[in-house]
């Protein structure tokens, strides 16, 4: 299929008020434009301007296509991928009927995210050290999420940390959330202590930086403060990286298609066969 005839893009985001992290946004959508080689739009759903229902219509009115493809950058399906952007989709599909609009699945459980969880972790930003341990290394990963009222969402954390423990580079990986969802960061923190924790690596599953971000390393170091005696390791959130926007790739060009997505989709065997069979 010829470029002008592949479904142009827009991206959808959570958004934010930290400029940091729309920034990082912005370069993702500049890499996959790059990337594709059609034109690519975004929007947000809150926090940021334009929202979802805006940058369509803006996009179809700019490019006049046939076919649009509403991409989610969005970790996991909870209230947001479930029903805002499918509902800015629904009024793009009544504003302009003659266009056909597919909408993508979110990032989901991926390799590629595991990937770069795995090496944020491995190489924090900061080391909150203890006068007792000084040079070790983290036996656990409190692995950070946002945190839902949407109980799938909040059960694919755990999943997560699963297949990061079985990666066996982190210690044993344990989930925790920032809002709306237990265990809290502190508590999270206090039950590895109870586990016999030496050292700590936190990293949050997070796309982007923001107020989050920032309250999810205010904690940790508040209960660092009450805790010398274990070492604290601070990841960074995945960010701009370019495995996030081949990922996206993967996505679009999903979108529309057929497909059965089954739960050995980060399976090490099913990698290997599909290496195989290539």
């Amino acid at each position: 299929m010829s470029t002008d005839q592949r479904p142009l893009i827009v991206v959808v985001g959570h958004g934010t008020v930290s400029q940091d992290g729309t920034d990082q946004f912005l370069s993702v959508v500049s890499q996959l434009q790059t990337k594709v080689s059609v034109p690519v739009s975004h929007g947000f759903i809150e926090s940021a301007y334009p929202d979802a229902r805006s940058a369509i219509s803006q996009s179809v009115a700019l490019y006049q296509p046939t076919d649009v493809v509403v991409l989610p950058l969005l970790l996991l399906p909870a209230g947001h991928v479930k029903n805002d952007v499918p509902a800015a989709v629904a009024a793009a599909r009544t504003d302009f009927p003659t266009v056909r609009f597919t909408y993508a699945r979110d990032l989901s459980v991926a390799e590629p995210l595991l990937s770069i969880i795995e090496e944020r972790s491995h190489n924090p930003f900061d080391h909150l050290s203890s006068p007792f341990n000084m040079t070790g290394a983290p036996d656990f990963t409190l692995l950070v999420g946002r945190g839902s009222s949407d109980r799938d969402a909040n059960s694919d954390l755990y999943k997560i940390a699963r297949l990061l423990t079985e990666r066996q580079t982190l210690g044993k990986v344990e989930p925790a959330f920032i809002s709306l969802a237990l265990p809290s960061v502190p508590e999270a923190l206090d039950n590895l202590k109870r586990l016999g924790a030496t050292g700590i690596a936190i990293a949050p599953y997070f796309l982007f930086t923001g107020v989050l971000l920032d309250r999810i390393y205010s904690q940790a170091r508040k209960w660092h403060a009450g805790n010398p005696e274990i070492p604290l390791w601070l990841a960074r959130e995945i960010g701009a990286d370019p495995r996030l926007v081949d990922l996206l790739a993967v996505r679009y060009s999903e979108a529309g298609l057929p497909l059965q997505f089954r739960n050995c989709d980060t399976c090490v065997y099913r990698s290997e066969a599909l290496g195989y069979r290539q």
